[in-house]
């Protein structure tokens, strides 16, 4: 079993990006940024942080500063195309497909537990693309390692092109041993940030990411689709970066707030830390490291398997699953301000093709009968 959880090391944005006020010494975070993030109005930043500067740890803002008046994530599709569809290579233990970095052609995992698109630290520097700042991120097992930023001229997924793209920078290519026997070389991740300038359906039953324009025209395609088909349509927010959270229920526990992160590469298909297994009386497994634990961002950690009764999101429940101790720190139940639950993953969602709307802020779920 291999884990990636390339979820936890964002968490650290919320308690980093703080200054300390010069009135009351006290400190402060100023959240309005993430507004101006999220709707890639990077430009908009720098009249919000006017006179802060010196005052400011916030290496994404580095990173958005570079970008000057110039909007991120800008789409080409060729014309007279709505949809493209991406094979995956693979589907377990996370899907990979093909992309292209500036014309480089990459296997590059898909995990909405990422921000942006995250390229391989060796990959970038052969090919100039240096970091513009960085941070000591922290990942799944409370591991830590130092994550880039930097920026892309063009990312092309299929035959759609995004211009002027925000990248992380990571050591990807050690993760390559977990997937098909080390058969693909992983260069990259697709992220949150990515999938966000779509409207995006990870068909998991098909095998293959599909990438319509987010409009109208295009949710009234997919519903067509899906017509004859179990849909089920589950709400969430999008908490500061790029956390997708939902509600959702473990075991005889209800309304529980869930990070929906597909990143998993695991058997199981939910990671809770220790307050969550509390709260629903799920007896707390002794954990340690185990051979052929790939780790995450930071390295292998201790994790031990429990078993669940129910999982639930929305709507939506599953019976008899696993659920992974470990990977998820006690400290992540309080990080971003409110109580994290714990992680919804690949083994729950496969089971569907998914449907990620972002100007509705709804997911949706058809069953893909796998």
């Amino acid at each position: 079993m291999s884990l990636w959880e390339g979820s936890s090391f964002f968490s650290l944005f919320f308690s980093s990006f703080t200054w300390r006020s010069r009135r009351t010494g006290r400190r402060a975070r100023p959240l309005g940024w993430t507004a101006y993030y999220q709707s890639n109005r990077y430009a908009k930043t720098i009249d919000l942080f006017k006179g802060l500067e010196s005052k400011i740890k916030l290496p994404v803002w580095d990173l958005m500063k570079a970008f000057g008046q110039e909007r991120p994530y800008q789409v080409v599709w060729p014309q007279g195309t709505r949809v493209t569809e991406t094979p995956f290579i693979v589907t377990d233990p996370l899907p990979i497909i093909s992309v292209e970095v500036e014309g480089r052609q990459i296997h590059a995992l898909i995990d909405t537990g990422a921000d942006t698109f995250i390229l391989d630290s060796e990959i970038a520097a052969s090919m100039g693309i240096k970091p513009i700042s960085s941070l000591m991120g922290t990942f799944a097992g409370g591991m830590q390692a130092e994550l880039g930023f930097s920026r892309a001229e063009s990312l092309k997924l299929d035959d759609v092109v995004l211009k002027a793209v925000p990248v992380s920078l990571l050591p990807t290519q050690r993760f390559s041993k977990g997937f098909a026997g080390g058969k693909y070389t992983i260069g990259g991740i697709v992220g949150t940030g990515v999938l966000k300038q779509f409207l995006s359906t990870l068909d998991y039953g098909s095998g293959k990411l599909i990438l319509r324009q987010p409009d109208d025209e295009s949710r009234q395609e997919l519903m067509q689709a899906a017509s004859g088909k179990t849909v089920v349509e589950v709400p969430f927010v999008l908490a500061v970066t790029h956390f997708m959270m939902a509600r959702g229920r473990l075991d005889d526990k209800d309304g529980l707030t869930l990070f929906v992160d597909s990143g998993l590469a695991s058997e199981a298909a939910f990671t809770a830390p220790l307050q969550t297994l509390k709260y629903a009386g799920i007896p707390v497994p002794e954990t340690k490291v185990q051979e052929g634990i790939g780790g995450g961002g930071g390295g292998g950690f201790a994790t031990r398997l429990f078993p669940i009764k129910k999982l639930g999101l929305g709507a939506l429940v599953q019976e008899n699953l696993k659920g992974n101790y470990g990977a998820t720190p006690p400290e992540s139940y309080w990080r971003l301000g409110f109580i994290n639950d714990g992680i919804i993953s690949h083994q729950f969602l496969r089971k569907y093709a998914w449907t990620i709307d972002f100007a509705r802020m709804k997911m949706i779920f058809v069953s893909s009968g796998h």
